[in-house]
């Protein structure tokens, strides 16, 4: 049975429809409580995402404004909060520090950050397209393919990257230059420690415990917004009075002036944006393609494991390609006005929900109220400390790790652990783009790997003709007719061992002379499959025996006919499933067994599953 939260797959443009139209006073009190408080979340988070990623301010505070407006507005989740997100903001800065390190090492100053820009506004362009053509082409259920364990492996990567980046700003220490990974960048920062900023670290500490300690008094406070208003008000503070401390006596008021602010690495330049159509360079395009398709997944896994996970307490019905279709517009938007890409956030998006949202007003209010706080007090963010805004990603690259997933992933079964573990460590090793590849393509591996094992089951044909459960004991007496059930995907990967067991029946068991296929079960067949059906029939006639087909379903059937084997095999030999006479299929196909094995009454046979040549005993439905 489909997902019940899971409806069709069509794109609308009116999808917010349902929620304007009977929208009351009472709604929007609740939307509107709820909105304020994850906005009072995504400011803080919106400028760390943008100083993690290596961009200005309002690359994520715009992201957080226009295109979440537009994403909000054309995602079916009613609950979703889109946004910048850590792993998102982790993996293009790996992405845009590569090309920086390589195309312009060495320019400096504004020139350097007008590159990085043009660099963001190509890569948001090409998110976008790829994501729009994937829901206009309904690919969202191929996300299904790739397991949660990648998900789960590459987020606790990402946040392990967040932690050691993070870490140069936290002790004041000046990270290194171009793309390295997380390996080698842990290696620089422990051979460095001693250079470490000791007002840096001060300011650090006491922001991670204010955070870890608000949150513990009570999770509702903002703490984020009260952490970094403090931290900015201490510094002004030692920066323009001398207090008779321990500390300041220890530490020359200069040193305070040494601690970084947003002003020195991160600017809001122009408050209003640049509606602007992105500049593209070709010749960067072969670098930014992979990094591009790496980020359209991640967001797409990121947003549809968020909606979903919501829509399961909700009720709600979601439409993966409309969310998806959602997300590129709003990376596109993203693009035009040189912000960063976006995706569901997790950690606001539950946030609304847990406050009581009812509708995607809640998302439009938060985009708002962020508007608002940017365009009133846009003067006090340059002075926040950047230890500060370091201090808040470390704990948001604790909260993404959900242990519970994690260990779950580890013990279900060996495929999710091994995947689990190849994408960590490829995070740590490779560069981040890279370790999702990996985590993707061994995912889809061990997943054909599974499909294309396909069961094939036979039974015994009891003295009413019908099918009934084998002896164990009785598995290799020899039998005139034998009925095998095939279940599973008949697509190439699964031809060979389809045809190759066949075979293996026909040739262990002589005496039999006809063989009956039950494909009731059997789906995806293609022209592998067919080929295989093909020579499987003229191997059986070359030595005087029969294939007969039965319980096709009408999408095999025209397959069958379209290949042109339904002439070779004779139509005589085929029967279709029939919904209103279930068994008369298997009651046609058994009398034409008869009538070619010349048998004058039905032959004892047993049940059994050949799977790979062996035989398992196995329950018969009714």
């Amino acid at each position: 049975m489909p997902n019940a939260n899971i409806q069709s797959d069509d794109i609308s443009l009116l999808t917010f429809k349902n929620d304007f139209s009977n929208y009351s006073w009472v709604l929007f009190r609740q939307d509107a409580i709820a909105a304020l408080s994850v906005a009072l979340l995504t400011i803080p988070q919106a400028m760390a995402y943008a100083l993690l990623a290596g961009l200005p301010l309002t690359a994520g505070l715009f992201a957080s404004i226009y295109s979440s407006i537009i994403a909000a507005l054309f995602c079916s989740s009613r609950h979703l909060i889109v946004g910048p997100s850590n792993a998102i903001a982790i993996l293009v800065q790996s992405g845009t520090a590569d090309i920086l390190y390589t195309y312009f090492r060495d320019v400096t100053g504004v020139e350097r950050e007008v590159a990085s820009l043009q660099i963001l506004t190509q890569l948001a362009l090409l998110i976008g397209i790829m994501q729009i053509l994937a829901a206009g082409f309904k690919l969202g259920r191929l996300t299904q393919f790739v397991s949660h364990s990648v998900i789960v492996g590459y987020i606790a990567g990402t946040a392990i990257a967040m932690v050691v980046n993070q870490l140069f700003t936290f002790i004041g220490i000046e990270n290194m230059p171009g793309d390295h990974s997380i390996y080698e960048k842990f290696v620089y920062f422990a051979t460095h420690l001693k250079q470490g900023h000791l007002p840096t670290v001060i300011i650090g500490l006491g922001s991670l415990f204010l955070l870890l300690g608000l949150k513990r008094l009570n999770k509702k406070i903002p703490a984020p917004v009260i952490t970094i208003i403090l931290a900015a008000a201490v510094v002004h503070v030692l920066n323009y009075y001398t207090f008779n401390t321990v500390i300041t006596e220890q530490i020359e008021e200069s040193q305070w002036q040494n601690v970084l602010l947003v002003g020195d690495k991160g600017h809001l330049h122009e408050l209003l944006p640049n509606f602007s159509f992105p500049s593209f360079d070709m010749s960067l395009l072969n670098y930014l393609l992979p990094v591009a398709f790496a980020v359209a997944l991640l967001s797409v896994m990121e947003t549809s494991s968020v909606a979903k996970s919501i829509a399961a307490s909700s009720g709600q019905r979601l439409s993966v390609n409309q969310d998806i279709f959602g997300i590129g517009l709003g990376n596109l938007v993203s693009s035009f006005l040189t912000a960063m890409p976006v995706s569901g956030s997790p950690s606001r998006s539950s946030l609304s929900y847990s406050l009581g949202a009812q509708t995607r007003v809640a998302a439009l209010l938060n985009a708002i109220y962020v508007a608002v706080a940017l365009y009133s007090f846009s003067f006090l963010i340059t002075d926040i400390p950047l230890a500060a805004l370091a201090a808040l990603l470390l704990v948001t690259a604790g909260n993404i790790v959900q242990p519970r997933q994690f260990f779950l992933c580890l013990k279900a079964t060996n495929s999710d652990a091994f995947v689990l573990w190849a994408t960590l460590l490829s995070c740590v090793f490779l560069s981040l783009d890279t370790a999702l590849y990996i985590g993707v393509v061994l995912s889809i591996t061990l997943y054909l790997k599974k499909a294309a094992i396909p069961q094939l089951v036979e039974y015994e044909i009891d003295d009413d003709g019908e099918l009934c459960n084998l002896d164990y004991a009785r598995v290799h007496e020899h039998k005139t007719i034998r009925v095998i059930k095939v279940e599973g995907e008949l697509f190439f990967g699964a031809a060979d061992i389809f045809q190759t067991t066949l075979k293996t029946i026909a040739e262990d068991d002589t005496s039999t002379r006809v063989i009956i296929l039950q494909l009731k079960n059997a789906r995806d067949i293609d022209a592998t499959a067919c080929l295989a059906l093909q020579q499987l029939h003229d191997y059986l006639k070359g030595s005087g025996r029969y294939l007969i087909a039965c319980g096709m379903t009408q999408q095999i059937w025209d397959v069958l006919s379209d290949s042109g084997i339904v002439e070779q095999i004779c139509k005589e030999n085929l029967f279709i499933f029939n919904e209103d006479h279930p068994h008369l299929h298997m009651l046609k196909a058994l009398h034409r067994a008869r009538v070619l094995a010349d048998t004058p009454s039905v032959v004892e046979a047993e049940a059994e599953v050949v799977v790979l040549g062996q035989a398992l005993p196995v329950e018969v439905e009714g």
